[in-house]
């Protein structure tokens, strides 16, 4: 497209036009009448003797800084590597950063943060698919309902949440220390949460203070388990349903396997229950959720008992719908891991 006004453009069309009725000295004579400038006139003339048309070609502009081969070498050491830094890519081209960042932009390069995932080992690889394709055909069907549990630790403070982690300040100096500081305790009381879920509610939690590193199996069976059969009892009475733990010790310790047993709860064999699924199970995503209420606006609880209260306040304030729609999520995850491993539904 041309930089030069309409106006300028006209003008060179009328004079193209004029040229074909009368001889050069007439055209001047003519338009300087009107009031155009003598120069502008010859100027437009010599372009029409020169065959120069009416308008003019778009201008290459600046040549780029870095050529075509120079970009491809910068997607080479810049596309799905980790460790990228733009100062160092500018002073390896000898532009400044800037530059670099515009020459990313333009090869539609686009910056993605690193999500978290498990580690597998080869084992685990190789005995993920029919894992959770046996899972999938001889204990989980359309018509039947997922039950899983799952627990969790919470802290009093959620220092480690996202929303927690930084604030907006003119001056740091008239900040609040407990809000420019992240204290940190060494060993931080937390409480135990203990629930279970299936696309048709959630059961009664079990939430209590804690001292080890992690439930075992005679606190599983005293507290947890109990809640988890009047779960069933409510919500799954006519025993169309499976259970589906993790592979947590406590969950297939002998004693758990006995009162499982005992009580006829139908549930998935250790042999066939996949390892390592987190983001197959949406009570994962279901912590998060509640973490998030818990915490929200950098909440801080002072003692155990009003953690305990709050996570029950703001268990209330979880909508069913929410469960039920990450519950219907689970088959089409379990399919995809069958054919593209665990890593597809990251």
């Amino acid at each position: 497209m041309s930089s030069h006004p309409p106006k300028q453009i006209d003008l060179r069309q009328r004079i193209y036009d004029l040229l074909g009725q009368m001889n050069k000295c007439e055209v001047v004579k003519h338009l300087q009448k009107e009031g155009i400038a003598r120069s502008t006139i010859y100027s437009i003339i010599k372009r029409c003797e020169n065959g120069i048309p009416i308008q003019e070609k778009p201008g290459k502009g600046r040549p780029p800084i870095l050529n075509q081969k120079k970009q491809l070498k910068l997607r080479n050491l810049v596309e799905n590597r980790i460790g990228v830094s733009q100062r160092q890519l500018a002073r390896k081209f000898l532009v400044s950063r800037y530059c670099i960042m515009r020459n990313i932009k333009k090869l539609g390069l686009k910056y993605y943060k690193r999500q978290k995932a498990p580690k597998y080992n080869q084992k685990q690889l190789d005995e993920m698919a029919w894992r959770c394709r046996k899972l999938r055909r001889n204990f989980i069907d359309s018509k039947k309902f997922i039950v899983m549990d799952d627990e969790k630790y919470f802290t009093l403070s959620g220092d480690n949440m996202p929303g927690n982690a930084g604030f907006y300040s003119s001056n740091t100096a008239n900040t609040p220390w407990n809000v420019k500081l992240k204290s940190k305790q060494k060993f931080e009381p937390k409480v135990l949460v203990w629930l279970a879920l299936s696309s048709k509610g959630i059961s009664v939690p079990y939430i209590g203070p804690t001292h080890g590193p992690a439930i075992d199996s005679n606190l599983y069976v005293q507290k947890s388990l109990p809640k988890l059969l009047a779960f069933i009892r409510r919500y799954h009475a006519d025993n169309n349903y499976i259970f589906w733990p993790d592979l947590a010790s406590s969950h297939y310790a002998k004693t758990t396997i006995t009162w499982l047993n005992q009580q006829n709860i139908r549930f998935v064999l250790k042999q066939v229950n996949p390892p390592n699924l987190p983001k197959a199970k949406p009570i994962e995503d279901f912590w998060s959720i509640l973490a998030d209420k818990v915490y929200h606006g950098g909440w801080l609880a002072t003692t155990e008992q009003q953690l305990i209260n709050r996570i029950k306040q703001q268990l209330k304030k979880v909508h069913p719908k929410i469960v039920q729609t990450m519950m219907l999520e689970v088959c089409k995850k379990l399919r995809k891991i069958e054919g593209k491993g665990p890593f597809s539904i990251l």
